[in-house]
């Protein structure tokens, strides 16, 4: 490789357009996949007996559906939170450090 100074560089040039550039052709509508062509998921029989709510609450020792259902209607009506609820939270949290 050799390296010229600065009096041997080349003067700019002007950009030309190609002659062999043609305009861009509109793209056709993607078609709606076929349905041999569709995504496909299978579930192993362990995902589908998690998938399924009694199979759940008997794995996590019994989760109580009437109580998450009653505390999840709480917390969007916008009465869960109460200051008595926080005050206990926060004692907890602190007894933690102690």
């Amino acid at each position: 490789m050799q390296i010229h100074g600065l009096q041997s560089a080349h003067a700019t040039q002007p950009v030309q357009r190609s002659n062999s550039a043609q305009p861009a052709q509109p793209v056709e509508a993607a078609s709606a996949p076929s349905p041999a062509s569709a995504d496909q998921l299978d579930l192993s029989p362990e995902a589908q007996a998690l998938s399924s709510n009694q199979a759940v609450a008997a794995d996590t020792g019994g989760i109580r559906a009437d109580k998450v259902a009653a505390i999840r209607q709480a917390i969007a009506d916008g009465t869960y939170e109460t200051p008595e609820k926080l005050s206990a939270s926060v004692d907890k949290l602190l007894d933690t450090f102690a």
